[in-house]
């Protein structure tokens, strides 16, 4: 019996869903793709009696009848180019099985004669990689290869209003939102309507029970996203998401910021390579995205209760191991705690025995104006989830990493250059050979679940005491001196005309940091407000942190 494996994934979905900074737009190409990916791609393949592994996040794998596996792998690249109307593409790669007896359960055994499921994947995840980088692209791919030539020009020729890429075609307008009428090119029109179908769908939508859900039965994003919420939040609702990004002013008492959430799976690629059977494989996918969404209910559910019929978020991206959603600024910090520990949890209860297996998410947050332009935003978001992910890949099992960034001022697009103005590197030669290195580093990010819980904890507690925000910028000033005698005199100067339990409370957060590390209070090193723990006694290197600088800078974003 010759089967094979076919592996699909969906080219630059960034790209095509954030090539604007309309909302609407965003939703709409978001709700496309998951459309297309969760219920159009299926569709065909069980047209050719293909058998569904997964589909979700982007990316989907089937096992088919080798003689059906091209055609297969061409419709569904001409239904992304039709539905898209160009926008978007999907890759496949076919990893051809060796014959086997029919009787074999080929869901549940992990080898086909003397070569192993697990390395079968491994072969399609790099023709995959090969494919995609158009390095090894089967010859009828090659044909319908999109190439980017030069567009014509012309005086009478107008630009998209949505995406300012494409020309327009077309004229949009909306009674219930003068900001949306302009000229749309043909991608931004099908994003649009998309997203106004979602919209009828979510009229008079209530909260729907299913005791059992067939993993083949297709939900539409939204429906799905909501089945996730507390019942209590949408019985009896007409429900209306934000019209655009200015729409959060509405929902915060912070009404010039708001957050964007971006999280992903760790070290994903590593969790792969352990399954050894496609039933194994399917299981993961599962419950992966289930995870992931429950996850996302649950954290909504606790921190943005409803107002009145009007969602107080808004979801941009989800499926399969990736999120990105927009909240108001005071909530945002708790939401990503709350969203990584609850995606931590379900994997342990699901995979109890199986540490490999139990995943955690890397988590940015961006809190920035309103008007602040999106595309830079996210742009910090995905530099900022980069950094997480870069600290937690020592380790053998990632721990979940939560990491911020707070916009203000004229703040650097590059990682490295913040970083810069966080840290500082200084060297004591004690002979020509020999120097002692101190570091200071003003930030304690990312932060690891137990480090987050802990700092909310204090910004919770701040908030009661009502800390001057002129006393707090002193102390940030001081701080970001980034040296020991400067910064120890200048904080205590600072702190002298404070009141006595302000004083307390704010050197308690460096004085007791031992507890935070579970570490015996003789291994930290206070110099307030640096503290250093030390490794042993031969160490002649110092790295200095403080929590303080964290601590001030989300002090009037963070509300309980």
């Amino acid at each position: 019996m010759t089967q094979a494996l076919i592996a699909f994934d969906t080219d630059h979905i960034k790209r095509y869903v954030f090539n604007t900074n309309k909302l609407k737009e965003i939703r709409g190409a978001s709700s496309i793709l998951d459309r297309l990916n969760r219920k159009e791609t299926v569709h065909i393949a069980q047209k050719y009696g293909a058998r569904t592994i997964y589909a979700n996040g982007g990316s989907a794998l089937f096992l088919v009848d080798a003689r059906s596996a091209e055609a297969l792998g061409k419709e569904v690249q001409r239904c992304y180019q039709r539905e898209t109307r160009g926008g978007a593409s999907i890759t496949y790669a076919i990893q051809p099985l060796p014959d086997y007896d029919p009787r074999i359960d080929i869901m549940n055994t992990a080898y086909l004669g003397d070569t192993a499921i697990a390395d079968l994947l491994e072969l399609l995840r790099f023709r995959q990689r090969m494919a995609k980088e158009s390095l090894h692209m089967d010859t009828m791919q090659q044909e319908d290869t999109l190439h980017t030539i030069a567009y014509p020009s012309h005086p009478f020729f107008s630009t998209c209003d949505s995406c300012g890429m494409e020309y327009a075609q077309n004229v949009l307008s909306e009674p219930d939102d003068e900001d949306d009428e302009g000229r749309y090119c043909r991608i931004c029109t099908g994003k649009h309507q998309e997203d106004q179908d979602v919209k009828k769908q979510l009229e008079n939508m209530q909260k729907r029970h299913h005791s059992a859900r067939d993993f083949s039965e297709y939900q539409p994003l939204w429906e799905r996203i909501l089945e996730h919420l507390q019942p209590g939040d949408l019985q009896g609702r007409t429900l209306q998401r934000p019209k655009k990004f200015g729409s959060f002013q509405d929902f915060s008492k912070n009404k010039e910021y708001i957050g964007l959430i971006y999280a992903d799976g760790n070290q994903m690629g590593e969790r792969l390579k352990t399954l050894r059977t496609l039933q194994e494989y399917q299981d993961f996918a599962r419950t992966i995205d289930d995870a992931l969404f429950a996850a996302l209910g649950h954290a909504i559910s606790v921190h943005l209760p409803l107002n009145r019929n009007q969602l107080p978020f808004d979801v941009l991206l989800v499926g399969g191991d990736d999120v990105i959603i927009l909240v108001p600024a005071e909530k945002a910090m708790q939401i990503a705690f709350t969203l990584a520990k609850t995606f931590s949890t379900k994997l342990v209860e699901h995979y109890p025995n199986n540490e490999a297996l139990q995943c955690t998410l890397s988590v940015s947050v961006v809190l920035a104006p309103i008007k602040y332009p999106f595309s830079l935003q996210r742009e910090l978001s995905d530099a900022t989830l980069k950094a997480a992910k870069k600290a937690g890949a020592p380790y053998r099992i990632a721990p979940s990493l939560v990491n911020f960034v707070v916009v203000t001022g004229n703040i650097s697009m590059d990682e490295k250059s913040r970083n810069q103005e966080l840290q500082r590197t200084q060297k004591q030669w004690i002979s020509s050979k020999e120097a002692i290195i101190t570091k200071f580093q003003a930030t304690l990010r990312p932060y690891t679940l137990d480090g987050l819980d802990w700092l909310l904890k204090r910004l919770e507690a701040g908030n009661k005491l009502r800390l001057g925000r002129t006393k707090l910028h002193q102390l940030r000033e001081a701080i970001l001196r980034l040296n020991n005698t400067i910064t120890v005199l200048e904080t205590l100067a600072t702190m002298r005309n404070w009141q006595e339990n302000e004083r307390t409370f704010i050197m308690n957060m460096v004085q007791k940091i031992n507890e935070l590390y579970k570490l015996p209070r003789k291994q930290v090193e206070i110099s307030f407000p640096w503290f250093s723990i030390r490794r042993s006694n031969k160490d002649k290197h110092s790295i200095y942190q403080t929590p303080l600088l964290d601590f001030i800078e989300l002090y009037d974003f963070v509300a309980f």
